[in-house]
């Protein structure tokens, strides 16, 4: 069996949310792998949500609208904080340029 396929498996038999070092464990592979196969499960379409308490598969359509909507917040937050650091990074290139020619 493939990890992704032993993490489905997991998740469907299991009544309450599993962490992801408790899936990896009970897998028997690292987190990251673990990881990746959840990630691996969503892109085929396995509704899978997550939160405090762990990992879950659901039925209900309120519920992941609420983990998609939270996804999409992490997005921006991520997005934003990325075009800050490409400005911090043009700062200080001009600044090294500025260094570099001894205009500084």
């Amino acid at each position: 069996m493939t990890i992704e396929l032993d993490a489905l498996t997991c998740l469907r038999y299991r009544s309450m949310s599993i962490t992801m070092s408790q899936l990896a464990r009970t897998v028997g592979c690292s987190r990251r792998e673990a990881e990746a196969a959840i990630e691996t499960l969503r892109l085929q379409g396995q509704p899978i949500v997550a939160d405090n308490a762990g990992l879950r598969l659901t039925n209900d359509p309120v519920e992941l609208q609420a983990y998609l909507e939270a996804r999409r917040r992490r997005l921006v937050s991520q997005y934003k904080g990325t075009r800050a650091l490409r400005r911090a990074l043009r700062r200080l290139k001009e600044r090294t340029d500025l260094t570099l020619f001894g205009a500084a």
